[in-house]
């Protein structure tokens, strides 16, 4: 496993019970979140890897928190890239405020890069984090100099038909509400603490990743993730999870960024067939299976992976701070 994980994690502090004990990594220094006010609200950041490294904007898949993209800090310094991850309305340290579309918090993303004066960066998401990575790269490809997608996104957002029917519109309408509604529900009466969560996940992966877990540092890490994505209550997390799982309303060959995705075989998170799907539609693509390995296949390979971002794309694409 990558070192240096758990150096971002100064000052948050896991509230037990966190099962099993054994398994809980010693909290160590940790980089401060920072703030960008947009309107009324604030979205909170935190950078990570090297600081005067290419940009890359960061996508947390749903369910977690900027604090996810510890797992990437270590490879991005040693491969020269400054990982921005934002915290989304209402998660984190983010304010809450209603966003109806993955476009509405790309424009306020897009917003908090030429705050930091950057001219063209690179996008990285996991899961369904993905969603926003493909919104920001179809609406900004001036912006935008690759997208990296790990794990894929979730299928149920593709539409290529050019027209839909009323009930299909009414549905894709009606779909953001019951998973609000959903999630409250099943949180404010049956409400879980992080350690349970990862617990559970656990029974969903392949045995490769729950290997992973067996790491007290990811364990660790995946729990203060948890904890720090419902520090707001769940009013967040709901939003998030509805917005993910919205309708692309534009076509993937309108999609012109380079892309780039990876996906472990095993992975039982994220569907293979979904990432085939994107893979078989996107202009400018390469699709990366990894064998043996599943949803967390990132603990091992991100130095691959930074090292294909470097043979796929010339040094001046890379993108540079103003």
């Amino acid at each position: 496993m990558q070192q240096g994980i758990g150096q971002h994690y100064q000052g948050l502090k896991y509230s037990p019970p966190l099962p099993p004990a054994e398994l809980v990594a010693d909290p160590a220094p940790q980089s401060e979140p920072r703030y960008f006010r947009l309107r009324q609200h604030r979205l909170a950041y935190q950078e990570y890897g090297k600081p005067a490294g290419k940009p890359i904007v960061y996508f947390h898949d749903s369910g977690s928190s900027r604090l996810e993209a510890a797992f990437f800090d270590e490879a991005c310094r040693l491969h020269g890239y400054r990982l921005i991850a934002v915290d989304r309305p209402g998660i984190g340290e983010s304010d809450y405020y209603d966003i109806g579309s993955p476009r509405d918090f790309c424009d306020d993303v897009l917003a908090l890069t030429e705050h930091l004066g950057l001219q063209r960066f690179g996008v990285m998401s996991l899961g369904a984090g993905g969603i926003f990575g493909l919104h920001l790269a179809h609406d900004y490809p001036q912006k935008v100099s690759f997208k990296l997608c790990l794990a894929g996104v979730p299928g149920s957002v593709f539409n290529e038909s050019e027209t839909s029917s009323y009930a299909a519109t009414c549905w894709n309408e009606l779909t953001p509400m019951l998973i609000k509604l959903m999630v409250r529900i099943k949180h404010r009466f049956f409400p879980d603490d992080p350690g349970q969560f990862v617990e559970r996940l656990q029974h969903f992966l392949s045995y490769t990743d729950r290997k992973v877990l067996g790491d007290p540092e990811v364990y660790g890490t995946l729990a203060l993730d948890q904890q720090e994505a419902l520090r707001n209550g769940y009013k967040g997390v709901a939003q998030d999870l509805a917005v993910c799982f919205r309708k692309l309303d534009f076509r993937l060959s309108d999609v012109h960024v380079p892309t780039v995705i990876w996906q472990g075989e095993a992975d039982r998170l994220s569907q293979r067939s979904d990432c085939e799907y994107m893979a078989a539609r996107l202009p400018d693509v390469r699709y990366h299976l990894v064998p043996n390995k599943g949803h967390f296949f990132f603990i091992h390979r991100m130095d691959r992976v930074f090292e294909g971002l470097r043979d796929l794309l010339p040094r001046q694409t890379l993108g540079k701070a103003a």
